[in-house]
């Protein structure tokens, strides 16, 4: 008997646990990737039979590098199970120090406007779209469900808001976050822009 494999997606031991794609994107790694391992007792801890490193784009929110990362860990796997029929296949220890990649809570979600604005979008890919990444403004809490790096060097006061035609800017500790559409508390989703233009009050985000 061979025994059982898993696919985990993550070099392993970095990020053992539940939610190994949304922590290292939400960590800021440079490299996703997947492992294909012994299961043990022990969480994610068996012999490695094959890891990869795997492209993602760097704008990439956590569904999107996930289906990536499914389709070409797939082929690793396979890769795996054929040379275990072969009788080929060696797994080795794994090596390095080990992380836990929990399970993501809603708070998880929370922006924190006065981080530098690759730690705001760091956050977001990593949350997006479930938990999901949330902001408050006025007491009421603000999904945020589309955004990216803004293309300007134009600095705003963290947390203040800049409308715009077809997005709003809200402003960190460095360069603005652009955000695209929206969803407010109790009503479906919506243009940013549209949702800011019938703000009565300027308002802020993080209040």
């Amino acid at each position: 008997m061979h025994g059982w494999i898993n696919l985990h997606f993550s070099i392993l031991p970095r990020w053992r646990g539940a939610a190994p794609v949304q922590r290292a994107l939400i960590a800021g790694d440079p490299d996703l990737g997947a492992s294909v391992f012994q299961l043990v007792p022990e969480l994610d801890a068996g012999d490695v039979f094959a890891a990869e490193t795997i492209a993602v784009p760097a704008d990439a929110t956590a569904d999107a590098a996930l289906e990536i990362l499914a389709e070409e860990g797939a082929t690793l796997t396979a890769d795996v199970v054929a040379r275990i029929a072969e009788g080929t296949a060696v797994a080795s220890p794994q090596e390095g120090e080990s992380s836990y990649a929990a399970k993501l809570t809603l708070e998880d979600g929370l922006l924190d406007w006065t981080e530098p604005l690759d730690v705001i979008f760091a956050r977001f890919r990593g949350v997006t779209p479930e938990p999901g990444a949330f902001t408050t403004v006025g007491g009421q809490r603000l999904k945020i469900l589309d955004a990216s790096t803004a293309e300007t060097s134009e600095r705003l006061e963290p947390g203040r808001i800049h409308g715009g035609k077809t997005e709003i800017l809200i402003g960190t500790a460095t360069t603005p976050l652009a955000v695209r559409r929206v969803q407010p508390a109790g009503r479906g989703p919506m243009s940013a822009a549209d949702w800011w233009r019938g703000q009565r009050d300027e308002g802020r985000a993080g209040t």
